[in-house]
């Protein structure tokens, strides 16, 4: 990190030293989760008060000394924002989508993210559901909607969420349940995917001292992407898709919650989420975007396939045949992938006198996935798969804490898992048939304390440290494999922090932090590689090592301009050892998870929101952030065609990437939008919303493949709505990607193309692109 940058982050905030203290704000009654809040009419055009929990504990965003990025619901509405990948193009630094693999998909933080061939991995960044952390990556696949709140940690969190994480975490909110009886209707039409959608939610007291809320949601999609595939009278042995377009959707989702209060000092809020999902697969998400060759390799290509980066894909549909060697196989021949998941939190607050509160947290994920598909990224069918993968976590937290605004306050907690995951894996590779049942269990004791102490009234000091034990075992197939394979790993860690905080005003403050974190290491399984290499008798060890960060950050925060501009900034340096991310074994076939020696991120991110005074109706908000992610010590396997010339060790058939940068990990990125809101007539009232996301390159695989990298792109979005002057009623055209930017999102070579002296075709999931919606909500006041 440069001298000029730190300079400039501290005389920045050094200056609102000068700003007056604004007015304390009081949290609303709904314990914190609402979007802002206002002091009185007077106060109008200042910004509200968000609240966040960073640490567990309802506190000002701008006291909490964590780099943090709340995204209230006002904002995920305007903008239509329903899942975890449309929320993160809201924050530049995390980097969310979905791949290939059926479990799930990959999360990313400052250049930060876990592998991606495995279903079981944990993810270095973990996502926390009103509570409950969930570090498995098939969370992606769960819609988000009727959110109170979602926020985002960035970097190392080790102390405050149940489980390390190495990356970050992003926090979603539910919705309170309202004290007054309150519900809502609405109904969407999105153009290029034919998407039609309905939700609702009713909320409001039940009972003496206790309220609740109900929300569904249904979708229905014909799917965004063309498919192009040839007859077999033009490419023998393609097998024509049933639709030229998809991945074809269909979702439901619902959720509730009770909060019950017979008492001032008990409060106890159960919530629920489900998510049921069915999609014509995933490898439609794929296509190939560079063929060396001027045309796609291999025997299950097609020469007329575009190798372009876009919205056209060609994915066969499957031989009806395969039904017979396996009934997971659709009889159709339509490739699937259906989820279910569910999400349930009975969160406990005990007043147990006027200092002291115990918190009790259950939490249960559980997440049932099948698939078939195949993976030629071609017409032809080449391995098939038939998959059915389940992944349940009980989790048990208690904390004991006195009251934050004691000179001493402390916080004191232990944390229980207990997981199991399980896989039954079919696949078809000519006449090959490698089958193997994974069954993975584990379980989590994490206690962790935490002090803090306010030297002078403006000087604070905390820190603390959690302590994680954590085994593993495994069981691969029905007893015919013992003895090839470790049965049991297990871990131990310590991750201490310390953080030093100064309150320059009532509204200005600045910080520095030291933090380590860890996550644990696992066994992975592959749908080819491990099943061949058992079944002839081969020993293997499929486990990897845990991985662990340690660093700095320093940053600020104020109000300023009268409350009208809120602005943070960031600056760190983290190094990580034994960084978990898979590389491709063209040997193998598959991808490989392998622990990175060393790898270091640091960079510097600056946040703001501003609602001139001059203005009336216009706010505007942006992000910046500049990160350097590489390797330190890291040496693959050579990807096919890596000649001596190019960097490959022949003898050890490796490539030193030191230096490197990390996969999904642009050096700049950027995000801007503002909101103008007016009055037509003393009737209608009118919204005006535009914005932009932009990303420098970066890296699309661990292995740093020519051209798999994604080259820079902006994306914009625009919205306007009408709406009556009470908003019982709005009409809102949203548009989301209007430049129709399709970027990278995990790349990988295609198999069997390419030699040792040729290179591979580079195929890469894409995102989805332009979206044009027609949205109408009924929200009677």
């Amino acid at each position: 990190m440069s001298r000029s940058a730190v300079s400039a982050l501290a005389i920045g905030f050094v200056a609102s030293d000068l700003v007056a203290a604004a007015q304390e704000v009081e949290l609303t009654s709904d314990g914190g989760t609402a979007d802002v809040v206002q002091q009185d009419e007077d106060d109008a055009r200042k910004l509200g008060v968000v609240y966040v929990s960073a640490r567990k504990r309802d506190e000002r965003e701008i006291d909490v000394p964590v780099a943090i990025s709340a995204l209230p619901s006002v904002d995920i509405e305007r903008r239509g924002l329903n899942t975890l990948t449309e929320i993160s193009t809201a924050i530049p630094e995390l980097r969310i989508a979905e791949n290939t693999i059926g479990g799930g998909g990959n999360l990313a933080m400052r250049g930060i993210s876990s592998a991606t061939s495995t279903s079981s991995v944990d993810q270095a960044v973990t996502v926390n559901v009103d509570g409950v952390p969930v570090s498995y990556a098939g969370i992606i696949k769960l819609g988000q909607f009727d959110l109170g709140q979602v926020e985002v940690l960035k970097g190392p969190q080790a102390l405050f969420f149940g489980k390390n994480a190495t990356g970050g975490i992003v926090s979603l909110v539910s919705a309170a349940p309202t004290e007054e009886f309150d519900y809502r209707l609405r109904t969407e039409y999105e153009f290029e995917a034919e998407q039609i959608a309905g939700e609702a939610y009713v909320s409001g007291p039940l009972t003496e001292g206790v309220l609740g809320r109900l929300a569904v949601r249904y979708s229905d999609s014909e799917g965004w992407l063309d498919n192009e595939v040839p007859p077999p009278s033009v490419v023998p042995g393609s097998v024509p898709p049933k639709s030229d377009k998809g991945p074809a959707t269909e979702e439901f989702l619902a959720k509730g919650s009770l909060y019950i209060e017979p008492s001032s000092n008990f409060l106890l809020k159960l919530i629920g989420s489900y998510g049921s999902t069915e999609a014509d697969g995933n490898y439609m998400l794929s296509q190939r975007i560079y063929c060396p060759q001027g045309q796609a390799q291999g025997p299950f290509g097609w020469s007329g396939q575009d190798c372009k980066l876009n919205n056209v894909t060609t994915q066969g549909g499957l031989p009806k045949s395969w039904h017979a060697v396996d009934p997971r196989f659709p009889a159709d021949g339509v490739a699937y992938t259906k989820t279910e998941q569910q999400v349930l939190v009975a969160d406990a607050s005990y007043q147990v006198t006027d200092d002291i509160e115990l918190n009790s947290i259950t939490g249960f994920y559980n997440l049932n996935l099948d698939a078939a598909d195949h993976i030629s990224n071609g017409p032809i069918p080449f391995i098939g798969f038939a998959t059915s993968i389940e992944n349940t976590a009980y989790s048990q937290e208690f904390r004991l804490s006195n009251d934050a605004s004691n000179r001493f306050n402390w916080m004191l907690g232990v944390f229980l898992q207990d997981t199991e995951y399980t896989e039954d894996q079919s696949t078809l590779i000519g006449a090959l048939r490698p089958k193997a049942d994974f069954r993975i269990t584990g379980d989590t004791l994490s206690p962790f304390v935490q002090l803090g102490f306010d030297i002078t009234d403006q000087l604070s000091l905390s820190g603390g440290v959690r302590y994680t034990e954590e085994t593993k075992q495994q069981k691969i197939g029905t007893g015919q494999f013992e003895g090839l394979y470790p049965k049991e790993i297990n871990f131990k860690n310590w991750s201490p922090e310390v953080t030093l905080s100064y309150a320059l005003t009532a509204n200005s403050n600045i910080y520095v932090a030291y933090k380590e974190a860890y996550k644990s290491g696992g066994f992975q399984t592959e749908h080819v590689a491990i099943p061949a290499a058992l079944t002839a008798g081969t020993v293997i060890d499929n486990s990897f090592k845990e991985e662990q960060a340690e660093g700095f950050e320093i940053g600020a925060k104020a109000y300023l301009l009268d409350q009208s501009l809120r602005v943070s900034a960031a600056a760190y340096k983290f190094e990580y050892t034994d960084l978990q991310l898979s590389s491709f074994d063209s040997v193998l076939v598959a991808n490989i998870i392998s622990n990175v020696g060393a790898a270091t991120t640091q960079g510097v991110e600056m946040d703001f929101d501003y609602r001139p005074a001059s203005i009336e109706g216009f706010s505007l908000n942006g992000a910046v952030a500049y990160n350097d992610a590489t390797y330190d010590e890291y040496s693959p396997a050579c990807y096919n065609g890596q000649t001596a010339a190019l960097g490959c060790d022949i003898a050890t058939d490796t490539s030193d990437l030191t230096g490197e940068r990390l996969p999904r990990a642009p050096e700049w990125s950027a995000a801007l939008s503002g909101v103008y809101e007016g009055s037509l007539s003393t009737a209608l009232d009118y919204r005006i919303n535009a914005g932009l996301q932009y990303s420098s390159e970066y890296e699309g695989n661990s292995d740093v493949i020519p051209n798999s990298q994604e080259e820079g792109y902006v994306s914009v979005d625009a919205g306007f709505a009408l709406m009556d002057k009470d908003r019982v009623w709005e009409l809102a055209f949203i548009g989301r990607n209007l430049s129709d930017e399709y970027w990278v999102s995990s790349s990988y070579q295609v198999p069997v193309t390419g030699s040792d002296t040729t290179l591979s075709d580079i195929a890469s999931t894409v995102n989805r692109g332009r979206q044009l919606m027609l949205r109408l909500t009924y929200h009677p006041q």
